[in-house]
């Protein structure tokens, strides 16, 4: 059990830059003297493998007018909500940790919101983490958004499944960099990730994870139920995708397997980004039989008769494995010279 952190040690910040505070409780600040005095110069905070009341964080946000870059590393189910409101903060990371609610509230210069490896903080199957975005005018970069574990909020509404056109109130503009996870297999899930879309709709880079983590939902792997067997003109039903058709430049589909689902959503973008041009798609399996069955059925998107793209210079269809011995690392999310942390993520240019 960590043990509690000296309150003393929050009374040395006037010189402070970077702080990181890891496997303690997080001292109880009601009684710490309070206001911008205490952090004056703090721009990067790092709470990691610990314990934080929601209260105590909110301490640290109000005593440090300028701190750009928090991050949250293996925390165990508090702070349970993380609400940003923030006049200089720029980048939020919560990287393997508990949560139930994240927002940006109201934080006109946050840029970045990376969620990695995130969960709820309640047991059993079907905890859900609300995503919430309030005022944040310069959000750029987004993910992952979860389609399976996150119930995504902006403004007030929820964005359900099935949405297929947007208001006004319910549209991210600012964000040009864009990861979402979802499983193939779960047709719900799917209809998720297209009203996930439509909410941002100046995306130029989409990130795509396919996640096989279904067994919750399915005992048998290769299993596929009924209700998940999406009709054969589905997808050329979709209704338009605002980014999809207009800014799109760049997809990357990490952990292709090649479900039905999933060629099916890599030809709809295919079909409809006039600029896209650099497809990458990292194979999910390194298998030789798996590689070849993926190969197989990415082969013929690889065919520029597929894509609608008006770009001719320079179109790129890329297929891979993943890195050996690349590892996901928080500092490269929290990095922000790097212009896409996904990208870097996953090792690739």
């Amino acid at each position: 059990m960590p043990v509690q952190l000296p309150p003393s040690l929050l009374s040395c910040g006037a010189s402070l830059r970077r702080l990181y505070l890891g496997v303690w409780l997080f001292p109880f600040t009601i009684d710490l003297r309070r206001g911008p005095g205490v952090f004056p110069h703090l721009q990067e905070l790092g709470i990691c493998h610990g314990i934080t009341q929601e209260r105590d964080l909110q301490y640290m946000l109000a005593c440090s007018p300028k701190l750009e870059i928090l991050a949250l590393i293996g925390t165990f189910c508090l702070p349970d909500r993380v609400r940003v409101r923030h006049q200089s903060l720029r980048c939020v990371v919560l990287w393997h940790s508990l949560v139930d609610e994240v927002g940006a509230m109201a934080a006109p210069q946050l840029q970045r919101l990376i969620i990695y490896c995130t969960n709820s903080t309640g047991p059993g199957i079907g905890r859900t983490i609300k995503v919430k975005i309030g005022r944040a005018p310069q959000l750029a970069v987004l993910g992952y958004l979860d389609t399976a574990k996150h119930v995504l909020e902006i403004g007030n509404t929820i964005i359900k499944a099935g949405v297929t056109k947007v208001c006004p109130s319910t549209v991210v503009p600012s964000v040009k960099v864009l990861a979402l996870k979802v499983r193939f297999r779960v047709a719900a899930e799917v209809k998720t990730l297209l009203g996930f879309l439509r909410c941002f709709p100046e995306v130029e880079t989409l990130h795509i994870m396919a996640s096989d983590n279904d067994t919750d939902y399915y005992e048998d792997h290769g299993q596929v139920k009924v209700r998940d067997r999406l009709s054969s003109t589905f997808w050329q039903r979709v209704g338009p995708i605002g980014c999809v058709e207009s800014r799109v430049k760049r997809v990357v589909f990490d952990q292709f397997t090649g479900w039905t689902n999933e060629v099916g959503f890599l030809k709809l973008v295919l079909g409809r980004a006039v600029l896209l041009q650099k497809v990458t798609v990292v194979l999910a399996r390194p298998d030789s039989a798996a590689m070849s069955e993926a190969m197989r059925k990415l082969q013929p998107l690889a065919s520029k008769r597929m894509w609608a793209t008006k770009v001719v210079d320079n179109l790129s269809f890329v297929v891979c494995g993943r890195m050996a011995g690349h590892l996901c690392w928080y500092k490269e999310a929290s990095d922000l010279s790097i212009s896409d942390p996904f990208i870097s993520m996953l090792g690739l240019h």
